[in-house]
């Protein structure tokens, strides 16, 4: 059974696409099938993709996980079906930004589909207050589907600021779980987004990449987790 990541916050603007990508492509590495589903109106990733077709048209080099694109409020549906025809170890989902209309509506149906939802918040006042909306509709999901995880990633982390140094208690405020690793805000991984290329494929030895390895680490550790309560809940069924 494949596991499904939603990286998700109603407020935009926090690295979103730009996290999905990279941890699409980092699972990738791990030999695993992967398939990145942008979710979001604006085509933010198939965006990229095609950004990387017109930059490697001399070149067959494909991305080594899958896209594609599916934009219809009923992804708890048809993610199933989808992975009921294919072989995908791992799907990771863009999610649109807002928590209202046509992309709230969107970003539930992603949630009802998910094992794991990452919320990226940016380390300022505002974004996190504006991103309680996220953590409101994670309750209510939660109805539905008590064991979904989630955790806050800080993501875009000036790290030489007094903000960035307090991103840590300010995130403590959501009362969720906070991944270890923080997402600097560096030149490498806005430059490879704007390439059409992966953080790996642009500078894998770099700081970026290796803080983008320890938070794969972190997820596939959740995944563990949530196969072992899974397994419990079996056992005890049983």
């Amino acid at each position: 059974m494949a596991y499904i990541i939603a990286l998700a916050n109603n407020k935009g603007g926090t690295g979103k696409t730009t996290s999905a990508i990279n941890i699409a492509d980092g699972i990738a590495l791990e030999n695993k099938a992967v398939l990145l589903i942008d979710a979001d109106e604006q085509g933010s990733a198939s965006a990229w993709r095609g950004s990387r077709l017109d930059q490697d048209r001399n070149m067959d080099r494909a991305p080594r996980f899958q896209l594609t694109a599916m934009r219809a409020p009923v992804l708890n549906r048809e993610i199933p079906a989808l992975l009921a025809k294919s072989s995908f170890q791992y799907v990771v989902i863009d999610c649109p930004p807002g928590a209202q209309g046509s992309a709230g509506q969107m970003t539930r149906s992603a949630l009802l589909a998910s094992n794991l939802v990452i919320v990226p918040v940016t380390p300022s006042g505002f974004d996190f207050w504006a991103s309680d909306p996220m953590v409101q509709m994670l309750k209510e999901v939660r109805i539905f589907l008590p064991g979904l995880e989630s955790r806050l990633l800080i993501n875009r982390k000036m790290g030489t600021t007094r903000i960035g140094r307090q991103a840590r208690s300010g995130a403590e405020l959501f009362e969720m779980p906070i991944f270890k690793t923080e997402i600097s805000q560096r030149i490498a991984v806005a430059e490879s987004t704007s390439r059409g290329l992966t953080i790996y494929e642009f500078e894998r030895g770099g700081i970026s990449a290796s803080e983008y390895n320890r938070l794969i680490e972190e997820i596939l550790k959740c995944q563990e987790s949530n196969l072992a309560q899974s397994s419990v809940a079996q056992a005890q069924l049983g």
